[in-house]
């Protein structure tokens, strides 16, 4: 028998972030009382990676195995075991204790409270008071401390980084990579999209500009998001705050990235687990038809016969995967006998059921958990004057009679218009000249240009656009129609507007492109964000993701893209669920083509 000198020597654990032996279960701090049901025998606390005896009682893992070592008997009946006897605990109480809530050991810097499932990547990957060594330790750094410092570390730390490999790192499908990049002479030629302030939440790279930084580095591609620049971590930062990040004067950038897999990016669902109970009648049929699914386990309602049993109950969906039937587990059966179990079921029948739903605003970070960043309180604090007001009834329009010299400039550039370098947008005031007229009346830059005298700008291309201010702006008095915007710059700098400059425009500000999809291999190829009393509000309906190959690709759908309507159905007051639903309404009828009223609008370079 193992002595109390002989027992390994209690170590902090990277899975529950407690201290234990490695033989011993891990410990939780849950943050909620914890059903009895759900509890071992032995250690008294809620079941960890349970295993049932064939006797049927349930334990924890390693408690179980640590009791066998000292007598091969059930701690309950004391019946004949041996670890060979004990087998996983069912697919539903295995999910049941991976939902249960705790709280996150490292209380002084971290308040966090999660699925216990979720732990050991939070603590790993995300928790500010977790124990981490600075990524330059293989230089020689011999700093240890809680995520929270790091940030303030890098900026006194003596190591250099490996810059030959982050340099030649590659960034792979799937991953989360750390590559470095030398800032040199040449602009940095990358727009992005995106923050936590915005149904996108994550920051992904929008454009990228020939002979740019980017563009002759050849790594990043448009849709890679950004976790981490320079150690500011943006997976909590706002759109204004990732901007900020990428302007610091720091001659290497060094950036956590990651991209998605072809199989990531559909859209993300969430699984529920639901106990149905239905009565069958004798006599009657439960009226479910079955189904199997190709390279998927389990069978699958595949539709409901009207009048039965279970289309009167309203309880079953199709779709939805029979996991269990009166305690006896579906989960592994052939369709032919799952079907035959539940039609030999007679009275009250007890289902445990599967079902997927989208969450409202689905988030691929959080399929992706190798993250190394630290999270910042800056970064949770959004600033309200920020967020997306997209749905806001107008834009203040402005009247300016600007009294000049004939012949005289109005002593401003503007930039924009149709088929501009940066897509369909309006016409907006770049840069004005300080001693100029215009300047002098009160027009400033990043002012949306509507009519001069009377001729109708707004919607033109750039030549047409120019070609009339022209030959307006050449009399002695010259009225602009203009839209006061929410940016401006104020130095002698052109103006940039920012990808939120343009979501805050007003809806008659937009400019509509049509797009005419088909379903292809059962999926549009995209999904969506926002809608209708989304997290954000009420917001736009955005492009999610895009699959690569797909007719939405195809057709140069962009991450970031706003739908304005399906077929001709405004999505303005549709929830998110109404919108996939109607997605699927459309694309499902025969022959269907879908159309789209969409919007594009340029991301903020950075």
């Amino acid at each position: 028998m193992m002595s109390f000198s002989d027992r390994p020597i209690a170590r902090l654990c990277k899975v529950c972030g407690q201290f234990h032996s490695p033989t011993d279960s891990h410990l939780y701090d849950y943050f909620q009382p914890i059903d009895d049901d759900l509890t071992c025998e032995i250690c008294l606390q809620p079941l960890v990676d349970p295993v049932d005896t064939k006797c049927g009682h349930t334990f924890c893992a390693r408690c179980i195995k640590n009791y066998l070592k000292l007598q091969n008997k059930c701690p309950n009946d004391r019946n004949i075991l041996k670890v060979d006897d004990l087998q996983l605990a069912p697919v539903i109480i295995r999910r049941l204790l991976d939902k249960l809530q705790v709280v996150c050991p490292n209380v002084d810097y971290c308040e966090e409270v999660l699925p216990r499932c979720d732990l050991e990547a939070h603590l790993i990957y995300r928790c500010k008071g977790a124990v981490v060594r600075c990524h330059r330790h293989e230089q020689g750094c011999k700093f240890q401390g809680p995520r929270s410092a790091m940030d303030s570390h890098q900026w006194e730390c003596e190591h250099e980084d490996d810059k030959d490999s982050n340099l030649s790192a590659q960034i792979e499908e799937g991953q989360v990579s750390r590559i470095s990049i030398l800032r040199g002479s040449c602009e940095f030629g990358m727009s992005i999209i995106g923050g936590c302030d915005t149904p996108l939440i994550s920051v992904t790279v929008h454009e990228i500009f020939p002979n740019g930084l980017i563009d002759r580095d050849d790594r990043l591609r448009p849709g890679d998001q950004i976790l981490e620049v320079n150690g500011v971590d943006l997976t909590q930062a706002t759109h204004f705050q990732a901007r900020k990040a990428f302007s610091q004067p720091i001659p290497m950038i060094q950036m956590i990235v990651y991209r998605d897999s072809s199989a990531r990016n559909r859209p993300i669902e969430k699984e529920n687990i639901m106990r149905i109970t239905l009565v069958k009648p004798p006599g009657r049929q439960l009226g479910i038809k079955l189904a199997g699914k190709r390279n998927v386990q389990g069978v699958y309602i595949k539709d409901l016969i009207p009048g039965s049993v279970a289309n009167l109950d309203g309880q079953l969906k199709i779709d939805d995967r029979i996991l269990e039937v009166n305690s006896d587990d579906l989960s592994i059966l052939s369709q032919e006998h799952a079907a035959n179990h539940i039609q030999a079921t007679h009275g009250k029948l007890q289902l445990v059921i599967s079902r997927k739903t989208r969450p409202q605003t689905p988030d691929l970070i959080k399929h992706c958990n190798h993250l190394q960043h630290d999270d910042r309180d800056a970064g949770k604090m959004i600033d309200k004057k920020m967020e997306i007001d997209s749905y806001r009834n107008s834009n203040i329009e402005k009247t300016i009679i600007v009294t000049k010299s004939r012949g005289e400039s109005l002593g401003i550039s503007v930039a924009g218009g149709l088929g501009s370098q940066r897509g369909d947008t309006p016409l907006y005031v770049m840069n004005t000249l300080a001693s100029g007229p215009a300047a002098k009346y009160g027009v400033k830059k990043g002012d949306i240009l509507v009519s001069v005298n009377g001729a109708k700008i707004m919607g033109l291309s750039h030549n047409d656009a120019v070609r009339i201010l022209k030959s307006k702006a050449s009399h002695k008095k010259v009225e602009l129609k203009l839209i006061d915007t929410s940016e401006t710059a104020e130095d002698t700098a052109n103006f940039l507007p920012t990808w939120m400059y343009w979501l805050d425009l007003s809806r008659d500000c937009w400019i509509d492109r049509e797009v005419k999809l088909s379903r292809e291999s059962g999926s549009l190829g995209f999904s969506i964000a926002g809608g209708r009393n989304s997290s954000h509000g009420d917001q736009p309906v955005f492009i999610k993701s895009v699959r690569a190959g797909s007719a939405a690709f195809k057709h140069n759908i962009r991450r970031g893209d706003i739908i304005v309507s399906i077929n001709s159905q405004s999505t303005k007051d549709l929830s998110h669920m109404e919108v996939v639903s109607l997605l699927n309404e459309c694309s499902t009828m025969q022959g269907a083509t879908i159309s789209l009223t969409m919007v594009s609008w340029p991301g903020s370079i950075v």
